[in-house]
């Protein structure tokens, strides 16, 4: 985000104080100006807005010693309401939020028609669903995870609220960075690994979006020249090594194949692994050679802080993964750039997609 004016500035304060409490925990003035690098005095101002407009309450701290007890802030439930709609080729998952990010409801339905007028008409109808479960709770903006290319102009036209349309690996990684694996760090990238693959990238606390949008298309990059085909129509992306079908390739004449069902065959292959069966672990080493080859590039190219695996691959393999990928990546990264850098397993919230797109409706349009 370009800060052009004071406006953004105040409008970036006042998103960044609110991402502080997202995790639940109470939080001092003094504390979120030492945290946020802020002023006492613009901390002050900041949070006086907010607990003036109900999103913030107070209460008095416990009492550690002589004198009055700081005051602790923490975010107010209930409020304006926020839907998050998480868009797959297969099914639309929306979901209803108080403004403290609690859910409320959910509704997740298959996708009849993929044509765009369809797809946005399923989309609101999984809105309406899911404000039907909350006594008709009105909602002060919605967020989905399909491009605003193609989109924007249908939604503007059937649809009473904002409507937030981003990239959902931009909302994986912003529900990673606000409640998950990577709360609290500046720079990281957040490793999605399912049929497709992708990059998330928070860089100085802020996410990467890049001149059109797109940035994190890290999937599509190649890794060998004239390599295996793609889904895209090229050949040697990384995703032809890294995603589910590779995987599904490696496994080809193998008992750990479940033919036409990635994510059984990928769930099939974990549990050998964890079992300790030798043709599974030589399996989980020969995926773990490109993919952690793909991401030594990416360290030494944005030297992350941390590396966040997620996805639904990512959370069938867990742990092994993670530890047979990081060798490789030390392997082939540039020395400062690993060292500085720690590995971990994504939290895996409950649909990430839904929550990150609500996080990003909720901060657009009623953080202003």
């Amino acid at each position: 985000m370009r800060l052009k004016h004071s406006g953004d500035l105040r409008r970036a304060h006042r998103v960044e104080v609110v991402r502080s409490f997202c995790g639940g925990e109470p939080r001092t003035r003094l504390e979120l100006a030492s945290r946020l690098g802020l002023s006492v005095a613009t901390i002050g101002t900041i949070v006086g807005e907010l607990t003036k407009a109900g999103f913030l309450k107070e209460s008095a701290g416990p009492r550690t010693g002589g004198g009055r007890p700081a005051a602790q802030l923490t975010l107010r439930g209930g409020g304006s309401l926020v839907a998050g709609v998480d868009v797959t080729e297969t099914s639309v998952t929306a979901e209803l939020f108080d403004q403290a990010m609690a859910r409320l409801a959910r509704k997740r339905v298959s996708v009849v028609e993929s044509a765009p007028h369809a797809l946005v008409e399923q989309v609101l109808a999984a809105v309406a669903a899911v404000r039907r479960q909350v006594y008709e709770a009105p909602v002060s903006a919605i967020g989905v995870s399909l491009p605003e290319q193609g989109f924007r102009s249908l939604f503007e036209r059937r649809c009473d609220v904002p409507v937030v349309l981003d990239n959902p690996l931009r909302a994986i990684t912003l529900a990673e960075q606000t409640f998950g694996a990577a709360r609290d760090q500046d720079d990281v990238i957040v490793v999605h690994l399912g049929a497709g693959v992708g990059l998330g990238v928070v860089s100085g606390g802020r996410l990467l979006r890049g001149a059109t949008g797109n940035a994190g298309e890290w999937g599509h990059t190649v890794l060998h020249a004239g390599g295996e085909k793609c889904r895209c129509g090229g050949q040697g992306c990384v995703e032809a090594y890294a995603g589910a079908g590779a995987l599904v390739r490696l496994l080809e004449g193998s008992p750990f194949l479940v033919p036409g069902d990635q994510e059984a065959t990928v769930a099939r292959l974990a549990e050998a692994v964890r079992l300790g069966d030798r043709g599974a672990l030589e399996t989980l080493s020969r995926y773990a050679r490109p993919l952690g080859l793909a991401l030594a590039h990416a360290v030494t190219l944005l030297d992350p802080g941390l590396v966040v695996f997620g996805g639904w691959v990512g959370a069938a393999l867990g742990e092994p993964l993670v530890s047979a990928v990081t060798p490789v990546i030390k392997e082939y990264a540039l020395a400062t750039r690993f060292e500085a850098a720690t590995a971990v397993l994504g939290s895996h919230l409950d649909d990430p997609v839904s929550l990150g797109m609500a996080v990003l409706a909720f901060e657009a349009h009623l953080l202003d």
